[in-house]
């Protein structure tokens, strides 16, 4: 599998705390064994060929850094189930994610990642089992304090396990 990331160099703190109790879910945290920063994926793709997505990035270079502000958990209601952090609707984002797909063209996209299909979010679990659905769900019921993270550089990535294949900074 490859794909597109955007990513953050803030510590993060709020997105951490989250995961640690997103995690509490799972038999072991699924995000922090990735051992990768907070990150939207825009784009994911099946196979592990790059060719076309250094394009992308280098289009997207000429991007500036985007803030965005988290105030909701969200699930992804899959077998295993997927918690993950929404970022308030933000038009740039919106726009930097069509423009990828313009690029690499959204036929060879996960139809979840598709323009008009896709959810931004932050992931903070990827593992809860199903048994542990009523959890999950109440932890969605949780208020969140909004807290903003900017997202400063694209990466393109390859899993399992994951590594980064390329990266460029956004203009500041």
């Amino acid at each position: 599998m490859i794909g597109i990331t955007l990513c953050t160099r803030s510590e993060a703190p709020p997105f951490w705390q989250w995961v640690d109790r997103a995690s509490a879910l799972e038999a072991s945290s699924s995000i922090r064994a990735l051992g990768y920063p907070p990150h939207l994926t825009l784009a994911r793709y099946a196979g592990n060929s790059p060719d076309g997505l250094s394009g992308a990035l280098a289009i997207v270079a000429e991007e500036r850094p985007i803030a965005l502000t988290f105030d909701r958990i969200g699930l992804f209601d899959v077998d295993p189930l997927v918690l993950w952090l929404s970022p308030r609707s933000d038009r740039h984002l919106i726009d930097l994610h069509a423009r990828i797909h313009e690029i690499v063209g959204p036929a060879l996209c996960d139809p979840y990642y598709r323009p008009g299909q896709w959810t931004p979010h932050l992931t903070l679990a990827t593992a809860v089992p199903m048994e542990r659905r009523e959890n999950a769900v109440a932890l969605t019921a949780e208020s969140v304090a909004p807290f903003e993270l900017v997202f400063d550089r694209v990466e393109s990535v390859a899993w399992p396990p994951l590594q980064v294949l390329e990266t460029v900074q956004l203009c500041s």
